[in-house]
C-alpha cells in the first residue's frame, strides 16, 4: 500500500489527523527553511487523507510557498506521466508551462530525458520559491509517473521541494508501491493515517446528530470503524430516515433494519435521482475518471443537449462535482458504488460504447481498449484487433497496463487461433516487466497444459522460460528450453529463439546450476542460434545468438574473440532494424569493449546504447548498460563515480523488477564499500544477496562468491579465516575466470588471500585462472601482467614482482598498479626503493578513493618514518570544504556557474545520476540546501583561497583506450 514497507520492514504506526497535521506543518515550515522533504500518507479511502492534504496545501499557500496539486484517477495509468505533470500545470504560477509539456510530450519515447527535464524546472523553480509537491490517490497515478517520483524526489533532496503523497492501499505487484517504498528506504517519512479515536468518532457523531450517541448508536456507529467518510454517511442515513430519536441531549436509534453500509447509503441516494441523471452517474462510473459532459453524452448516445439538465441534478443532489470543464463523483467510493450497482449486461454495454466514443475522439488507445475489454465477446475479432494494438503500443511505458490488455486478448480468443501462442508469449513478457510473476506462471502453466500442437508448445515454453528468466530462475528455464527443444516438428524460427535463450542462460546462471563451466555449451547453444535464425530469415535471432557467444567468450577469457562476435550482432541490429534492436546488442559490445580496455570506446557504446534502449522502449535494459558502466568506472579507478551509477542501477533494477540485475549489483557494491572500507555497508548487501539467491534467484553465483571472499578476508580475525578450502569461490577457479576477465587483478588478489591463509592448493588454482586469460587474451595488457603477478607471488621473487609493476603501468588499471606497488614494496631490501613505491601506491589509493588501500600504504610509510595525511578523497573529514572530493568539486564549480545538472553531467562527461550523487553529498558536507547558497559560498571559498575560476572545460574521458 502507499507507505506500507514491503515483508521485510515493519509498518508505519498508524497517526491520528491532528498528529498527521503537525507532521506535515513542521515540514512545510522545513521547506521554507530551505530542508527539502517527502511524506508518504497512507489510507483506506474515506479515512481523510484528502483532507489532510487540502488542510496542508492552504496552510502552505498562507506561509507563502507555491502549491501544485494533482489527484489521479484510476485511468490516468493509461496515459504515461498525466498525473504527475497535471499536478505540475496547476496553480497560480505552474511549474510547468505549455511549453514545457510540449517538450515532455516530444520527448515521450525516452522517460530518461523527461525525468531529466522535469528534474531542471523544479529545481529552477524551487530557487525561486519553496514549493509543495501533492499527489492525491497516487493508487491510480501511471507507471511512469512512479518511475519518475522514484528518481525525482532522491534527486531534488536538497531543494526546497516538500513532495506530499497520499492514496489507498496498493497491490503487492504495483509499480507505484516499488516506488513508495524505495522513496522510504531513501529516508521518506511514511504516515499511516489511522481510524479516528473512539473520542473522535463520538464527537463527529454528536456534532452531526446534535445529541450524545445512545449506547445502541453507538454500537451501529462502532459498524464504521472509524472511517470518518462512512460515519457520515451512516449517520446521514439513519437521520433522514427518520430512525434516530433525541431525548435529553442522547441520540437513540429506533428498532428496525439498519443501512448495511456505504453501498446502500450511496444505492438509496442515486434511486432519488432522475432517470436522466442517473444514467448521466453510470456512464461517468463507466469512465473512471473526470469526464466531461460530452463524454458522457456519448456513451450515453445522446445528444449533449439532453443531459445538461441532468448534470445539474446531479451536482446539486451532490453526486458530482464540478472541476472546470470536467465532472467527478464527490468520492471515488460513490463511483464504485454506483458501478457495481450495475447488472452485468449493462457494464459491457456501457463500456462497449464508451471504447467507441473514446476512440471516435481519439483518445489514447490503451484507454479506449480498456473498455473493449470489459465490453467485448468471445471471438469479436475487432475487439481483439484494438487490444492487441493497444497493448502494443504501450507496453514500453507501461507494461503492467499492457499486462491487462493482453490478458483479456488471450481470454477473449478463440483457443484454437494461431496467433494465441504468440499472444501469450507477450503477456508474459509484460507481466515479468511487472514484476507479476505468480500470475505469469499462472497463465504459463495453463497455456502449456493447453498447448494443441509442438509449436504452439515450443513457443508458450519460450515464453514461460523468458519469464522466468526474467526472474532469475536459471534451472527451471533450463528444463523447459529443453523440453520444448526435444520436441519434433518445432519450427527453425522457435528453434532459435529456444537456443538463444538457452545460451544467455547458461552465460548468466549456468554455474548455479551446475552447468557448462567453462561456457562451450553456451557458445555452441549460441552458434545453433545464429545458424537457424540466418536460415529462417530472423535477424532477431541471429544478434540474440551472436550477444550469447559474444558474452560466452568472454566468461571464458577470450576477450578479442568477445569484441568481434559483439561487432557482428550490432551490426546485424543496425542493418535490419526491428525487434533485432530490442536485444539491445550495444551494451554488449560496450562490455566487450571495456573488457578489451578500450574504455572510451566502451563509454560510447553504453551512451549509445542507453539512448537507443530509452527510444526503443527496452527499460530492462537500461539498468544493465549503468551496470556496465559502474564496472568501466571501478576499472579506470574511479570509486566514487562507481559508487553512484552502481547505486543507481540498483534502484533503477528494483523499480523495474529485475532480480537478476539487482543481484549482480549488490555483489558489486559490497566490492565497492570493502575498497572504501566500509566493512558494514558490504555485510549488509551481501546478507540481502544471499537471502533473495536461497529463494531461488540463481545468478551472478560467481560474483557473490567473490564478494564473500573479499570480505571475509577485509574483517579476517586471523589469516585462516580469510579463505574458505571448500566449495566456494576456489571450487570453481580454474574451469570460470570471468569475474578475471572483468578485472585481471583479482588474480593475484586471490593468490594473495590464499596465501595468508595457508592454502597452497587454492592459490595455485587462482594462479592457473590468470595464466588462462593471459593464453586465450594475449593481446591484453592486463592479463600479461596478472600472469606474471601471480607467478611472482608464488615464487616470492622481487625481480618477478618488479616485472608486473611494469607490466601494470602498461595498463589502465591503476587499483590493479597500486597492489602490485604494495607487493614489490614488501619483498625489496633497498628502504628508498621501498619508499617510493609505497608513496606510489598511497597516492594511487588515495585518488580513487580506495581508503582501505590508502590505509595500509600510510601505515607502512609511517613505519619508514614517513608521515602523511589521508588523501582528501579518502579523508574521515565529512564537513566543510576540506571534505568536498575533486571530482564533487569540479561539479560545483560548473554548478556555481549556472550550469543545470545535465549540462554538468555533458560538460564533465559523466552520467547525470553521478552528478546528482556529487551534489547530494556537497549540500550535506557544507550544511546548504539550495543552489543559490552553494554558488554563494563556492564563490567566497575561491576568493578566500585564490582559487582559479572554473577549469574543468576540458571533459576528459575516463581511461585511455
Amino acid at each position: 500500500m502507499v507507505g506500507t514497507p514491503g515483508r521485510d520492514r515493519e509498518p508505519a504506526p498508524l497517526v491520528g489527523r491532528r498528529h498527521a497535521l503537525h507532521i506535515v506543518s513542521a515540514a512545510v515550515g522545513a521547506a521554507v527553511a530551505g530542508a527539502g522533504r517527502c511524506l508518504v500518507v497512507s489510507g483506506e479511502a474515506g479515512i481523510g487523507t484528502s483532507r489532510l492534504l487540502a488542510e496542508a496545501a492552504r496552510e502552505a499557500a498562507a506561509r507563502g510557498v507555491a502549491v501544485a496539486e494533482g489527484r489521479a484517477t484510476e485511468l490516468d495509468r493509461l496515459s504515461p506521466l498525466v498525473t504527475l505533470v497535471t499536478a505540475l500545470g496547476s496553480g497560480d504560477v505552474p511549474v510547468l508551462d505549455e511549453p514545457d509539456r510540449a517538450e515532455l510530450a516530444a520527448r515521450s519515447a525516452v522517460p530518461y530525458r523527461q525525468t531529466a527535464l522535469l528534474s531542471e524546472r523544479i529545481a529552477a523553480y524551487a530557487r525561486s520559491r519553496p514549493l509543495l509537491i501533492v499527489l492525491d490517490d497516487v493508487q491510480w497515478a501511471d507507471e511512469v509517473t512512479a518511475l519518475m517520483l522514484r528518481s525525482l524526489v532522491p534527486a531534488l533532496s536538497g531543494s526546497r521541494v516538500l513532495w506530499l503523497l497520499a492514496g489507498r492501499p496498493l497491490p503487492e505487484a504495483s509499480v507505484m508501491r516499488t516506488a513508495v517504498e524505495g522513496l522510504v528506504e531513501d529516508g521518506a517519512l511514511s504516515l499511516a493515517l489511522g481510524p479516528l479515536s473512539d473520542e473522535a468518532v463520538e464527537e463527529l457523531a454528536t456534532h452531526t446528530l446534535g445529541a450524545r450517541p445512545g449506547k445502541g448508536l453507538r454500537d451501529w456507529v462502532a459498524g464504521a470503524a472509524g472511517n470518518p467518510f462512512l460515519l457520515q454517511e451512516l449517520l446521514w442515513a439513519l437521520r433522514e430516515q427518520g430512525r434516530v430519536l433525541v431525548e435529553d441531549g442522547i441520540a437513540r436509534v429506533t428498532p428496525g433494519a439498519l443501512p448495511d453500509g456505504f453501498r446502500t447509503r450511496v444505492a438509496r441516494r442515486w434511486r432519488h435521482l432522475s432517470p436522466a441523471a442517473r444514467r448521466l452517474t453510470e456512464a461517468g462510473a463507466v469512465l473512471g475518471r473526470p469526464f466531461t459532459v460530452h463524454e458522457a453524452a456519448g456513451v450515453m448516445g445522446v445528444p449533449v443537449r439532453e443531459v445538461t439538465a441532468a448534470t445539474e441534478e446531479a451536482v446539486a443532489q451532490g453526486q458530482l462535482a464540478a472541476e472546470g470543464p470536467l465532472l467527478r463523483f464527490r468520492h471515488d467510493l460513490i463511483r464504485q458504488t454506483v458501478y457495481d450497482n450495475l447488472t452485468t449486461p449493462v457494464k459491457h454495454a456501457l463500456h462497449r460504447e464508451a471504447g467507441s466514443m473514446l476512440a471516435a475522439e481519439g483518445r489514447p488507445a490503451a484507454e479506449s481498449a480498456t473498455h473493449v475489454a470489459f465490453g467485448a465477446r468471445r471471438g469479436d475479432a475487432q475487439a481483439l484487433r484494438v487490444l492487441r494494438d493497444a497493448a502494443d503500443s504501450i507496453v514500453g511505458a507501461a507494461p503492467g497496463t499492457a499486462a491487462d490488455l493482453l490478458i483479456r486478448l488471450v481470454e477473449l480468443g478463440d483457443p484454437g487461433d494461431p496467433d494465441r501462442p504468440d499472444h501469450v508469449c507477450k503477456a508474459l513478457a509484460a507481466l515479468s516487466f511487472s514484476g507479476r510473476m505468480d500470475e505469469a506462471r499462472e497463465l504459463g502453466e495453463a497455456e502449456l497444459a493447453a498447448a494443441p500442437d509442438p509449436t504452439a508448445l515450443a513457443t508458450v515454453r519460450h515464453g514461460v522460460a523468458a519469464a522466468l528468466k526474467f526472474a532469475g530462475r536459471t534451472p527451471e528455464v533450463l528444463t523447459l528450453v529443453d523440453l520444448a527443444l526435444a520436441d519434433e516438428g518445432v519450427p527453425p524460427v522457435n528453434q532459435a529463439q529456444l537456443w538463444s535463450l538457452r545460451a544467455h542462460t547458461l552465460v548468466d546462471g549456468g554455474l548455479a546450476a551446475g552447468e557448462d563451466p567453462g561456457c562451450a555449451a553456451a557458445d555452441a547453444a549460441g552458434d545453433e542460434a545464429v545458424r537457424l535464425g540466418e536460415a529462417a530469415g530472423v535477424p532477431a535471432a541471429v544478434t540474440s545468438g551472436y550477444t550469447a557467444r559474444s558474452r560466452a567468450a568472454l566468461a571464458a577469457g577470450r576477450v578479442e574473440e568477445a569484441v568481434v562476435l559483439a561487432e557482428r550482432a550490432t551490426a546485424v541490429a543496425e542493418h535490419s532494424g526491428g525487434e533485432a534492436r530490442w536485444h539491445a546488442p550495444r551494451r554488449w559490445l560496450g562490455e566487450a569493449l571495456a573488457v578489451s580496455e578500450r574504455f572510451a570506446e566502451a563509454e560510447a557504446a553504453f551512451d549509445l546504447g542507453q539512448r537507443e534502449a530509452e527510444q526503443l522502449g527496452v527499460p530492462w535494459a537500461v539498468p544493465r548498460l549503468r551496470g556496465h558502466r559502474s564496472r568501466l568506472w571501478l576499472a579506470a579507478g574511479r570509486l566514487a563515480q562507481a559508487t553512484a551509477e552502481a547505486e543507481a542501477t540498483l534502484n533503477s533494477a528494483l523499480a523495474l523488477g529485475t532480480p537478476p540485475t539487482a543481484q549482480a549489483t549488490r555483489a558489486l557494491l559490497a566490492r565497492l564499500a570493502i575498497w572504501r572500507d566500509d566493512l558494514a555497508s558490504a555485510r549488509a548487501l551481501l546478507t540481502t544477496a544471499r537471502g533473495f539467491a536461497d529463494g531461488g534467484v540463481r545468478v551472478a553465483v560467481d560474483e557473490l562468491l567473490l564478494a564473500d571472499v573479499l570480505l571475509r578476508d577485509a574483517q579476517a580475525a586471523d589469516d585462516q579465516e580469510a579463505a574458505d578450502p571448500g566449495d566456494g569461490l576456489w571450487a570453481i577457479l580454474p574451469d570460470w575466470i570471468r569475474p578475471l576477465c572483468y578485472e585481471p587483478g583479482l588474480g593475484p588478489e586471490l593468490v594473495r588471500i590464499a596465501l595468508r591463509a595457508g592454502l597452497p592448493e587454492q592459490a595455485g588454482r587462482a594462479a592457473e585462472a590468470s595464466r588462462l586469460l593471459a593464453v586465450r587474451s594475449p593481446r591484453l595488457a592486463s592479463a600479461q601482467a596478472a600472469a606474471v603477478h601471480v607467478d611472482a607471488l608464488l615464487s616470492g621473487s622481487p625481480g618477478g614482482l618488479r616485472r608486473a609493476v611494469g607490466l601494470w603501468r602498461s595498463a589502465p588499471r591503476p587499483l590493479a598498479l597500486a597492489a602490485a606497488l604494495e607487493d614489490a614494496a614488501k619483498v625489496t631490501a633497498d628502504r628508498d626503493e621501498a619508499l617510493a613505491l609505497w608513496e606510489e601506491a598511497f597516492a594511487l589509493y588515495g585518488t580513487a578513493g580506495a581508503r582501505r588501500g590508502a590505509a595500509r600504504a600510510r601505515q607502512e610509510l609511517r613505519a619508514l618514518g614517513v608521515h602523511r595525511r589521508m588523501p582528501r578523497s579518502a579523508d574521515r573529514r565529512t564537513e566543510g570544504w576540506g571534505a568536498i572530493t575533486p571530482s564533487e568539486m569540479r561539479v560545483v564549480r560548473l554548478v556555481a556557474d549556472g550550469l543545470t545538472n545535465r549540462q554538468v553531467a555533458n560538460r564533465l562527461f559523466l552520467s547525470r545520476h553521478t552528478v546528482d550523487a556529487h551534489l547530494r553529498n556537497v549540500f550535506a558536507k557544507l550544511g546548504v540546501s539550495s543552489r543559490v547558497e552553494l554558488a554563494r559560498l563556492t564563490a567566497v571559498h575561491l576568493a578566500e583561497t585564490g582559487t582559479p575560476g572554473t577549469d574543468v572545460t576540458e571533459g576528459t574521458p575516463v581511461g585511455g583506450s
